[in-house]
């Protein structure tokens, strides 16, 4: 990218593939070959002030060949006006090799892989975009832990609604879709980008297993048996279709939005360090429900295959705090 950078700003242009194959051999002519030449940004910038090509490695560690003359086949269509971006274009359909090009009039670098063309912005331009992208992560982020500080409380009260649980669906699915958009525009930064990925990491973190935790407490019954039927449901809805929550609540089959919903537990499970997820699932399977479940005794408890005296007891006392710290009637008895 620095190499582009300067002859971005030096107004020379430049015509650069990187890679090779015998379909680009094919329609070379001219040039010269270098042999075990280095790639660094200035000597890239050096060659692009010939008129020819520029032949990267396909990992650009090496600069292969330059004023290389390249004649694609002039039956492949082609939207650009300029002649060298004319010439990337149909290379990049012919070979499958990406070509880049610098305008010398506009400065403006373009990518072309395939079908597809790419503006490559100015970075300090794309930082920003970035940075903003980023805030709109951060505001979502915050909204789906409000909406889930709200459904655990609402789950220990026994008042969540069908409403309440998608909702933190809703938000979630969009944060996922929101920081991996920002991942690929990040990922034009070159070098750049591993700050900005670190920042959408810690954004998502713990998004992914938090959905489906509630998948299984909320979602999964008689028309989906598995979470990833689920999560395919959700990810194959438009964001029009994402933005209503009646129409997700059609969908995941939670209607109607205010009707009670009642947690498995599998979320509060989760929650405490060290229990196993078979011993999750022999606990949904023995109590059902949530309530059920943070009402059982230590007996109740130990008499669940895998649970031995000590878990029993340790279960309990979770249990009884989580009800402790709700402000919830509970039973400390044995």
């Amino acid at each position: 990218r620095e190499g582009l950078k300067i002859i971005s700003e030096s107004g020379t242009g430049a015509f650069i593939v990187v890679g090779s194959s015998a379909k680009l051999d094919k329609i070379s002519t001219g040039g010269f070959t270098l042999d075990n030449s280095e790639f660094s940004s200035n000597k890239l910038a050096e060659l692009a002030k010939m008129d020819g090509a520029i032949i990267l490695s396909d990992d650009v560690s090496k600069i292969l060949k330059a004023n290389v003359h390249l004649n694609p086949s002039s039956s492949i269509e082609t939207i650009q006006t300029g002649t060298r971006q004319r010439t990337a274009e149909r290379v990049a359909k012919e070979t499958g090799l990406m070509a880049i090009t610098v305008s010398e009039e506009s400065s403006v670098i373009n990518i072309f892989l395939n079908d597809t063309i790419t503006e490559l912005e100015d970075p300090t331009a794309l930082l920003a975009k970035i940075n903003e992208s980023l805030q709109s992560v951060d505001r979502t982020r915050r909204r789906f832990d409000e909406s889930l500080l709200e459904l655990s409380d609402l789950e220990l009260e026994g008042s969540l609604t069908n409403e309440n649980v998608l909702d933190v669906i809703q938000k979630g699915e969009l944060l996922e879709r929101l920081a991996k958009t920002l991942k690929n525009e990040s990922s034009r930064l070159g070098e750049g980008s591993g700050i900005v990925t670190i920042q959408i990491d810690s954004l998502e973190s713990g998004v992914d297993q938090t959905l489906v935790l509630i998948i299984k407490d909320h979602i999964l019954g008689r028309k989906f048996r598995n979470v990833e039927k689920v999560r395919n449901v959700i990810s194959s809805t438009t964001y029009e279709e994402l933005n209503s929550i009646s129409n997700l609540g059609s969908l995941l089959d939670k209607e109607p939005l205010d009707e009670i919903s009642i947690s498995r537990g599998y979320r509060v499970l989760a929650r405490l360090p060290g229990i196993p997820e078979n011993i999750q699932d022999s606990l949904v399977s023995k109590f059902k429900v949530l309530p059920r479940l943070l009402s059982a005794s230590v007996e109740e408890l130990y008499n669940v295959e895998g649970i031995g005296q000590q878990r029993a007891q340790q279960l309990k006392s979770y249990f009884v705090g989580l009800l402790q710290a709700s402000g919830l009637p509970y039973s400390n008895g044995n």
